[in-house]
Order: C-alpha cells, then structure tokens, then sequence
C-alpha cells in the first residue's frame, strides 16, 4: 500500500452537511473508520494494512498527511517524521506522533500527536515528499544524529551513504545547522558513517566493534575461491583474516526471500558458509540483538579471535576508515 496514495476524509467548515458528519462518526464508532485527528480519518482498512516496520511506516505517513490537511500553514515536517517520509531507518523511534519544526510561539506546541521542534531553518534545506514539506535529507540527518543515540544516528547516515550521496552532502548540512548543544556527537556521526553499512543491525554492530575497543574493520569485503565469488563479508579484519556475519531470519522464512522454502534456503547458506570458512582464518555471526549490545557482542567476538586491541583505536581511526570507503558495485 502506497500511504500518500490512501485517500483521506477531512471535514472542514462547509465541506459536508450535519448528516454526512453523523455518518462518518458512526463508521467511526463502528470501527470502520480510523480517526487520525479531528476532523481527518481514513478507513481502517488502510491504516491497519501491512505488518511490522511497513504499517508503522504507512501509520506515520497517514498522521503527517492529517496534520498537513488541517493546517492553516504547511507544516515542516523533520527528525523521525522526515527519516520516515524519506524511507529512512529508525532505531528506537516512537512513531505515534510526528516531529515538525516550529518556534517558540507555534500554534502546533502543545497539539495531540505533535512533537515540536524550535530549530531554525533555511529554505535551501527544505523538500517537498509526497506533497508534504520536509527537512532535506542532510538536514534530517544531523537533526536525528543530535536528537538521538550515536548508533541511531550512524544508521541513519550509513543509509544515507549507501544510497551514493557523498559524504559532503552531510558535512555541509553541519555546517548550515551551525552549533547546538550535540555538535559533537553530530560531527562524530557524520565522521563514523560508512557507505558500506547496508543495515541497521550492521552499522549498530559496527558501533559495538569500536566501542569494544576493536581495530577499524574493513565492510563488504569479498571472499574468493577457486569456484569465484564464495561470498562478502560484513566486516573482515585484515590483519587476523577474520570476518563476521550480522544474520536475521528474514531471508530463510521471508517467501520473497527464500521462494524454495526454508529448508533449501538453509542448505544454500550452510554451502555457502562452508566455502567462506575454508577462506579465512575465523567466521563469527549474530544477530541484531547482539549488534545493539557489546556485552552480548564481546564473547561473540572473542570466540573467533576478535579481542580488544592493546591500544585502543579513536572514533578518528574508525573515522579514517569510512572516509576512504565507496558504496559496494553489487554485481
């Protein structure tokens, strides 16, 4: 389901007579109907389609399209709310209610389902998504990068990275948000994000690697055997020729993923595996919930050979690392 496409009812003075309001308000109670606001709801059909990260996606598009709909200036729609409208990964995100930028004084602070954010802006940093006014993607970038937690930031521009827009595009959106109290913890974002990063549960378990005290990893590193390409490898160290796997069940029980099933799905990924093993010197895989927690990453780790170095690397030597690196050519 494509949210902007799903059509919305939205009274307004005049726009339907008393009895079409009772009507709306009966498929309301009946819960045939979903009110997003006062005055806008969609059938909730729409709102409960899809599951998982898609319906709270198309959830919050339909909420920052309600928002729009009724009110008298368009609002800037920014941080989780513009991650979103630009298809965006979140981390930790509450999505109930959508984040729009505003002064001190804006009618919106203090609204139901509103979250208000007093930044100012340029109109340079401003796009238009579906019709809705949002944050660019640089801008929208820094703002969660300050707003949140550092490995909720890095995912958010590791994705940014990976799509092919240079890295410039964020340090010049640095530049234009000027200083606000997590300039730090932007530039950091902005310096660790890698274009080699290709998932959440990735770029996270690379935040653990350096928080751990591991060296700078090298990200989508291809093994090769006699038979070609055995398979890439989300990070590899170079110097131990170990490499690690961020594994989730999607790709074995997701039919798109796995159209023979799950079973020929796993004997693929055991070949596979095996070629990788005979390749290099260790192989460790997890999961995203060890990626998001490096006490349950550290044995992990440890049981392949991947320890703390005796000196530990700076967030520069990780940073030093992701600047020389290209998004992946997939062949």
């Amino acid at each position: 389901m494509d949210p902007f496409a799903v059509e919305l009812t939205v009274v307004r003075r005049g726009s339907y007579d008393a009895g079409e309001r009772r009507s709306l308000s009966r498929d309301v109670e009946r819960g045939l109907r979903t009110r997003l606001r006062q005055g806008v709801t969609v059938r909730t059909e729409d709102w409960d389609a899809g599951d998982g990260w898609q319906r709270e996606r198309q959830r919050h598009v339909l909420l920052a399209r309600a928002l729009d709909a009724v009110s008298d200036e368009p609002p800037v729609f920014s941080s989780w709310s513009a991650a979103v409208l630009h298809d965006l990964p979140v981390v930790d995100a509450r999505l109930d209610r959508v984040h729009v930028l505003g002064g001190v004084r804006d009618e919106r602070r203090g609204l139901d389902g509103v979250l208000t954010h007093a930044f100012t802006i340029v109109p340079r940093e401003l796009v238009s998504v579906g019709g809705l006014l949002v944050t660019d993607v640089g801008r929208t970038v820094i703002d969660l990068a300050g707003g949140s937690a550092f490995e909720a930031g890095v995912a958010v521009a590791d994705a940014v990275l990976l799509r092919g827009l240079p890295r410039s595009l964020l340090e010049q959106a640095v530049d234009l948000a000027g200083p606000r109290r997590a300039s730090r913890r932007i530039q950091d974002v902005v310096a660790f994000a890698h274009p080699g990063g290709e998932s959440v549960a990735e770029s996270c378990g690379r935040v653990g690697m350096f928080r751990l005290g591991l060296a700078p990893q090298e990200l989508q590193h291809e093994v090769r055997d006699r038979q070609g390409l055995a398979g890439v490898l989300d990070t590899f160290d170079r110097r131990r020729r170990i490499g690690t796997e961020i594994d989730g069940l999607e790709k074995y029980l997701n039919p798109a993923l796995a159209p023979q099933g799950a079973g020929a799905a796993v004997v693929r990924e055991k070949w596979r595996e095996d070629r990788l093993r005979r390749s290099i010197a260790g192989l460790a895989r997890f999961g995203y919930r060890e990626a998001r927690n490096p006490a349950l990453l550290r044995p992990v780790l440890a049981a392949v050979g991947l320890r703390p170095e005796q000196h530990r690397p700076a967030l520069s030597d990780w940073a030093a690392e992701a600047a020389l690196a290209h998004p992946r050519v997939r062949r």
